[in-house]
């Protein structure tokens, strides 16, 4: 049984058109296989908290719970922390009319006082967020450098790939790298790959979601003269809104982000199909280096400021927005999100400019069907619809911080993330800087 939906959710969040089958695995011939022998793996690790996956969320769960005294290692597939946040160059923070609290507010201020960061004001676009914007390097250090002062262990270019699961619970992690395939016990696992990778090996619920827009590989443009780009666009909208219209035609379609410096520029990109399938991923990196490259010509020739523009950095990984969603006993939806009324509330969601906080539910983070798992990041119990609504940066702090405390209390208190005291984890928020 296909147990992906075909849900196509466009860029305000409404229901749009499905991607065609061929962009899925489905197009596969299944009738043609090759054995895998089983084996007895060496086991290299073990922790009472194993987190999978280093992005905002891990990293976040890794540091809120190495800070309460437990042991956590945490297992990346690359060779850096920060995720898409660094390796996918989607450095906006998110920290909309400075709301944020706990450990997103932590790293924005830190983040601030580097000199690498800075709000990203536009005069002339009063639509686009003030928010802080800066070097992904600079992310790249600062998440390690929170990780281990709360001492938490690494374990880099290592890509989870399966689960041993033994009485509802995961007896440990399977991992490949380049010493092979080996595992890691653990006590806890916190999925916070972003894609629920652990859902498909422990039987737990998922649906696979995809959109026209669920992949990006991004860019960051050097040599430019952002201040005369702003200059032509601010008091030459007749002209702007001609050349943007001759780009539309040539299907050049990304508009540049003011970096922490006024030489270079970020361009968000997108594409579409399933981003848990190998060929789609392999698809979208053909495509957009091709177009990206078709781009930086085009602002080149036409565009005031853009006349040296050079290639300073693409991102090293396929940015993704939309996959894999568990599906556990409380789903979130766009309408409970405008409800409110969450009694296991873990922090506040923000996601646009202007409009209310809402309430983030811990029952999103729980599983069906394995008791020491929890999940953090986009991948969390929701809708389709909901999800491109709770997917940020921020928010996937939000959750990896309450999955890590969370976590650790639970074996602290013997018991199950399911049946923790959520008194206990609210204080534990607390204690963290967290403003529920």
């Amino acid at each position: 049984m296909d147990r992906r939906k075909f849900v196509g959710v466009n860029a305000l969040g409404v229901m749009g058109a499905a991607i065609p089958a061929h962009t899925a695995s489905a197009q596969t011939d299944k009738s043609d296989y090759i054995n895998d022998p089983a084996k007895k793996l060496e086991v290299i690790e073990s922790a009472d908290i194993v987190i999978l996956g280093g992005g905002p969320a891990g990293c976040a769960a890794a540091v809120a719970a190495g800070r309460m005294g437990a042991d956590v290692l945490l297992v990346e597939r690359y060779g850096y922390l920060g995720g898409l946040m660094t390796g996918g160059l989607v450095i906006l923070i998110g920290e909309y009319d400075r709301r944020l609290t706990g450990l997103p507010k932590e790293f924005t201020e830190r983040s601030l006082a580097s000199g690498e960061c800075r709000y990203n004001v536009y005069p002339y676009n009063r639509r686009v967020p003030d928010e802080p914007i800066g070097n992904p390097e600079m992310y790249k250090q600062l998440f390690y450098e929170m990780a281990e002062d709360a001492g938490v262990r690494f374990l880099f270019h290592s890509w989870a790939v399966g689960a041993s699961v033994k009485d509802d619970k995961i007896d440990g992690v399977i991992i490949e790298s380049k010493s092979g395939r080996q595992a890691i016990r653990a006590k806890m696992v916190i999925d916070c790959t972003g894609d629920a990778d652990t859902a498909p090996w422990t039987g737990v619920p998922f649906e696979d979601t995809t959109s026209g827009w669920s992949m990006a590989v991004d860019e960051i443009v050097g040599d430019i003269d952002f201040d005369a780009y702003e200059h032509f666009v601010e008091y030459n909208p007749d002209q702007w809104n001609e050349i943007m219209a001759k780009a539309r035609k040539e299907n050049i379609g990304w508009s540049p982000w003011k970096l922490w410096r006024n030489d270079w520029a970020w361009f968000n990109t997108s594409y579409g199909g399933y981003a848990t399938d190998v060929k789609t991923l392999s698809a979208c990196e053909i495509d957009i280096r091709k177009r990206l490259k078709t781009h930086l010509a085009f602002f080149k020739a036409n565009v005031p400021g853009f006349e040296r523009a050079m290639v300073v950095k693409t991102a090293d990984q396929t940015g993704v927005r939309v996959s894999r969603r568990i599906m556990g006993d409380h789903v979130i939806t766009k309408e409970s999100l405008e409800d409110d009324n969450y009694k296991d509330v873990i922090g506040k969601n923000i996601v646009f400019k202007g409009q209310p906080l809402t309430k983030l539910p811990y029952r999103a983070l729980l599983p069906k069907k394995i008791d020491n798992l929890l999940y953090a990041g986009r991948c969390i119990s929701c809708t389709a619809e909901a999800q491109n609504l709770i997917r940020g940066i921020t928010a996937c702090w939000i959750y990896g911080q309450a999955a890590g405390i969370a976590a650790n209390l639970s074996l602290k208190e013997n018991t199950t993330p399911a049946k923790l005291d959520i008194d206990a984890l609210q204080s534990g928020l607390r204690d963290q800087g967290v403003v529920l």
